[in-house]
């Protein structure tokens, strides 16, 4: 079993959080700012729950099946 790449941990942790539908909630404080234009409210995660998809993210990708490329 290899550690998946980061980048796809990274897009399998944010569409994770997306799936989850988490309402006023953003994954960064970088998604906030761009909001905050538009007039939303949004909370960014914190670090610590960012982590938490970052890990999920990382434990999927472990299980699935390797693609030779």
């Amino acid at each position: 079993m290899s550690e998946p790449i980061e980048s796809l941990v990274l897009a399998r942790a944010k569409l994770n959080f997306a799936r989850k539908g988490h309402g006023e909630r953003c994954w960064d404080a970088e998604f906030t700012d761009s909001e905050a234009l538009c007039g939303a409210t949004l909370l960014p995660l914190s670090e610590a729950e960012r982590q938490e998809f970052l890990d999920q993210a990382r434990h999927e990708l472990r299980r699935e099946p390797q693609v030779e490329g």
